[in-house]
């Protein structure tokens, strides 16, 4: 194996593909989070953790720290919100003894999705009580501002959308 042709992707996280459609597709060689680790020896990038009740995940792959069940505080209690409002939400929200949560840009909400898998597109556990509806991202589509990335958990797909359209929300923030 040519050592150069993972080294872009140290640090990032595996898609979830374990299947190879194609030769030396994503099935074939797994890249991410840990090298020349295959899915299936790689169970322990999340780690789910309970602090006085309310439930987190730690991604030792991103080092992020996520509410990890969609019917608590750190996700809004599973209600949907506009991109403005849930802006404000966050950053008054203390959830797990932690005050610095924040809706995570697209990349980090795109990192968390298993594209093995669908409806929803993420692993059930350690996330939890997860809608297959779109759910929103910090990040502003450029090219028209009153729009906003959200990310469909039904389809794994990314999009903008009206930023006064109500979505759900993930938070998170460092882990430690």
């Amino acid at each position: 194996m040519d050592f150069r042709k993972h080294i872009l992707s140290r640090g990032l996280p595996k898609t979830g593909q374990t299947i190879s459609f194609e030769a030396y597709d994503d099935g074939h060689y797994q890249s991410g989070w840990w090298v020349k680790r295959l899915n299936a020896n790689n169970r322990t990038r999340y780690v789910l953790k309970d602090i006085g009740g309310d439930f987190i995940v730690l991604d030792r792959a991103t080092g992020l720290m996520w509410a990890a069940d969609g019917i608590q505080a750190g996700c809004n209690n599973g209600t949907a919100i506009d991109w403005s409002t849930a802006l404000e939400y966050v950053d008054e929200l203390v959830f797990a003894g932690f005050a610095d949560w924040r809706m995570p840009n697209i990349l980090e909400l795109l990192s968390i999705v298993n594209y093995s898998i669908a409806s929803p597109c993420i692993t059930e556990p350690p996330f939890i009580n997860t809608s297959s509806a779109a759910y929103w991202c910090s990040t502003t589509y450029y090219p028209d501002t009153l729009k906003g990335w959200c990310i469909s958990f039904n389809t794994s797909v990314a999009a903008p959308f009206e930023k006064q359209n109500v979505l759900e929300l993930r938070c998170v923030r460092l882990g430690v």
